[in-house]
């Protein structure tokens, strides 16, 4: 080849590796130079010119300027086609397809994109073939088609490429992953791409790392996080000249800031990112900016405005050429549009859109702003039906992510959806009611339900468990394995099967499956600041609250759930700490259910909490001064479900750890080992198992009871391992009933466990329990007898708390600092063992 090159192609030549190079560095301006100064030295005809060209072109398209690419690329296929260079086409076209999609230019990119990969396979240029499939997927997710968007860039990434390619191809699935709702996807996508972006110097791709990782972050109010990626986004596209780049950072930035309260800061960002995109031919950037132009200036008063960017995204928007921005735009027109017809108009269409594309996520969004339109306008019918058609298609939406590391995230993402509907809902009042129960019920995590409802583990934890045990030598023997299995096990759990369909409780089931009592369930709160509460008294009817959370309640809520160690438990014993059990009584107990509390002989209370406040001690929150885990028999349900399994105890397992002293269990029990071995052996249906040792909380859901040795007593492997149908299990052990994963994860924990594993009930620490045989002694052992005698969970911990409280001491030792003493009342003393039941 370097034979066939004359004086002034070998200086061409060098130009266009020179340009390659630059443009790698993201240096734009020196790539034009070089280029032009390549050109300006030949006919035009050469092979070289081609490669000139398309460095120019590529250069262009990184930088928004797709119109001067597109004649570039243009000029580049025309010169490749004549050289017959099959491979050089596919790379100019596909850049030539990436300039139409990107800009104005009224020509279909498809078309091109397929020639350029078949030009790509001809050659046998498999880079280029995976950069057209990389860029068909940028194509059909402008389009609306997740389907055929990830199977494109599945085929990209398919095959041996450089790390940097790969990154490339990573940050599009990213965007593909966002968009179908599976944020931890996208996330991990990001990061692999970033670190390849950082190794290789690439700034514009780092950028657009920090950007997509930081809509992420805004997604699910991670909105500190989501403001320090915008900022250093914002630098690098400053330090590269990338006005398109930096325009879609202000986009975000500015809503950011609009949420913040930081109004100035907020159109600052609008107008500096409106005038990025002005200049720049990137119609759909301008689209979304005008959107996000529009939000802001409706948030701060100026609706002519916000209604001028409306305008004008939508006539940017017409012809249906990218329905997913339209969608997107008629979404906002439903929410901030001046009449409640055009907003039913527009959030009508939007869920049509959304709907036709496959994304529930949209559609139930959409279908939330209808539901007020239909509500402003007084059709109490109408939008009773578009909240349950907008519920049905959460339910929908939420059943598609099976995997449960995911699930949560989703769920969160879906927060602005479930506070519209409740809203409109209390609006509505009435028929409403029921629909607004069922809201809050559904919002409890999917995975556990059907566990549940059949009384056992689902068939992937069965076959876990039996594939585990059978295996030589025994697996799980040392610690890190074990603890690696256990959240293996924990992971099966909540796992969806491939098309099942969870259990949807209704709140009127769960209130009928227990109707000897009242039910609380509580939703997780709102975007808006509101703590959901559907609730019903024996007899009564359903009602719904959402009551405001104020600064107190937020900051008390958050100390309980930090209540880990004796350093941070200040909350559950000292007395001018303990605000929150008269403050939180008012929050989270509707007045009637006080009023009834007091007013009944012997009240039982079942209670549903999201897994953000799993952590609250409701027992020991005060009504008239009396504790409610002392006036009532409080059972926490893990899941919303009507399946019962009843008690049927035949003999008794009991376990203390030899370490200490436990003198009111002993004096309790009928007989206990302090053998493991022997407690595990023994574990099986039908018993009242009894298990009194440490509780080890850094096993991140499941927990393990351990003996103060450090060996280990029994944890969720050997508790699934042996059936405990109809068992009662009491686990005197700190944080065996506490929920330590993600805010919106599933409820996994040793009570939880027990239940899966087919016991009537368990009894098990919230938080860290005094080893104090005057306190957590005193009430296990008076729980035991009266379980013993027949008596239910709930109610039995409620007559082992009343015992203690009736003869309590008037201090005690405090865990962890023997020199300090706190009040014989103090949660921490008495309130810490909570029981759990189906």
């Amino acid at each position: 080849m370097l034979a066939t090159w004359t004086v002034s192609d070998a200086y061409a030549w060098t130009l266009a590796l020179r340009a390659k190079t630059l443009r790698f560095l993201d240096r734009l301006p020196d790539v034009l130079d070089a280029a032009e100064s390549g050109l300006g030295s030949l006919r035009g005809d050469e092979h070289v010119a081609a490669h000139l060209h398309l460095e120019a072109g590529m250069a262009l398209n990184q930088f928004g300027r797709q119109p001067e690419a597109a004649e570039h690329l243009k000029a580049a296929d025309r010169v490749f086609e004549s050289a017959g260079d099959d491979s050089g086409r596919a790379w100019a076209l596909v850049s030539l397809a990436e300039a139409y999609a990107g800009s104005g230019i009224p020509t279909d990119p498809e078309a091109t994109l397929r020639l350029a990969i078949d030009l790509a396979d001809r050659s046998g240029d498999s880079r280029a073939a995976r950069r057209g499939w990389k860029q068909l997927a940028v194509l059909h997710r402008h389009r609306g088609q997740p389907t055929e968007a990830l199977d494109a860039i599945w085929r990209a990434l398919d095959g041996d490429m450089s790390a940097h390619t790969r990154a490339n191809y990573l940050l599009e699935l990213g965007h593909l992953k966002a968009w179908t709702g599976d944020y931890a996807a996208a996330d991990d996508a990001y990061q692999d791409a970033s670190a390849s972006y950082a190794d290789h110097g690439d700034i514009l791709g780092q950028a657009n790392v920090e950007r997509a990782l930081a809509t992420n972050a805004l997604i699910l109010g991670r909105h500190i996080q989501a403001a320090k990626r915008l900022d250093r986004a914002a630098e690098l596209y400053r330090a590269i000249r990338s006005t398109a780049g930096l325009g879609y950072v202000l986009r975000e930035r500015a809503v950011l800031r609009t949420t913040s309260g930081d109004h100035i800061g907020a159109l600052a960002d609008t107008e500096e990112g409106l005038l990025c995109f002005r200049n720049s031919p990137d119609t759909l950037g301008l689209a979304g900016m005008l959107r996000a132009a529009a939000r802001v200036r409706h948030v701060t008063g100026d609706r002519a405005g916000a209604g001028a960017a409306l305008a004008e995204a939508h006539a940017l928007a017409a012809g249906g050429k990218n329905p997913l921005a339209e969608a997107g735009l008629l979404s906002l027109s439903a929410e901030i549009g001046d009449t409640a017809s055009l907003r039913l108009a527009a959030g009508t269409e939007s869920a049509r859109l959304y709907r036709r594309m496959g994304i529930p996520t949209g559609e139930a969004f959409a279908l939330s702003h209808a539901a007020r339109a239909h509500a402003d306008l007084g059709d109490v019918d109408r939008a009773v039906a578009t909240i349950r058609e907008a519920t049905a298609v959460l339910r929908s939406a939420r059943s598609q992510v099976a995997d449960p590391g995911r699930r949560g995230d989703h769920d969160f993402a879906l927060r602005d959806v479930t506070t519209n509907l409740l809203k409109t809902a209390e609006r509505l009042g009435g028929l409403a009611t029921l629909v607004m129960a069922d809201l809050i019920v559904d919002e409890a995590p999917l995975g556990l339900r059907n566990a549940f409802n059949e009384g056992q583990p689902g068939a992937r934890a069965r076959r876990f468990v039996s594939r585990i045990s059978t295996m030589k030598p025994p697996l799980g023997e040392t610690s890190a394995t074990r603890r690696h299995l256990i959240q293996e096990l924990g992971a099966l759990f909540a796992f969806i099967e491939p098309g099942e369909d969870p259990v949807w409780t209704s709140f009127e089931d769960l209130a009928s499956s227990h109707s000897s009592g009242a039910l609380l369930a509580y939703g997780a709160p709102t975007r808006d600041g509101h703590l959901p509460i559907a609730w019903q008294l024996p007899g009564g009817r359903p009602h719904v609250d959402l009551v405001g959370l104020d600064d107190a309640a937020v900051e008390q809520i958050d100390a309980l759930g930090y209540a880990f160690t004796a350093d941070r438990a200040d909350v559950l014993w000292v007395p001018q700490n303990r605000s929150w059990q008269t403050h939180l009584s008012q929050v989270v107990l509707p007045s009637p259910v006080r009023r009834w509390l007091t007013g009944e002989e012997s009240p039982s209370l079942a209670v549903l909490f999201p897994p953000v406040l799993a952590h609250l001690p409701l027992e020991a929150l005060l009504v008239d001064g009396e504790p409610v885990g002392l006036r009532a028999a409080v059972a926490r349900l893990t899941v919303p479900t009507t399946a019962t399994v009843r008690a049927t105890l035949s003999q008794t397992v009991a376990y203390l750890d030899p370490a200490l002293p436990w003198t009111p269990e002993r004096l309790a029990l009928p007989g206990f080992t302090h053998d493991p071995r022997q407690l595990r052996a023994e574990l099986g249906p039908a018993r009242l198992l009894f298990v009194a040792c440490h509780g080890e909380s850094a096993v991140r859901a499941e927990g393990a009871l351990v003996a103060s040795d450090g060996a280990r007593v029994a944890d969720a492997l050997d508790l699934v391992a042996h059936p405990l149908t109809g068992s009662v299990i009491v686990l005197e052990a700190c944080f065996a009933g506490r929920y330590m994963g993600p805010r919106t994860g599933e409820q996994l924990n040793l009570a939880t466990v027990s239940l899966l594993s087919g016991a009537s009930a368990a009894v098990a620490g919230l938080f860290a329990l005094p080893a104090d045989d005057s306190c957590t002694g005193a009430i296990a052992a008076a729980l035991f007898r009266e379980l013993a005698a027949g008596t239910s969970a709930p109610e039995a911990l409620r007559r082992a708390r009343w015992a203690y409280w009736s003869e309590r001491p008037d201090h005690l030792g405090v865990p962890g600092q023997p020199e300090l003493s706190m009040p014989g009342d103090a949660p921490w003393a008495w309130a810490g063992l909570c029981a759990y039941s189906r």
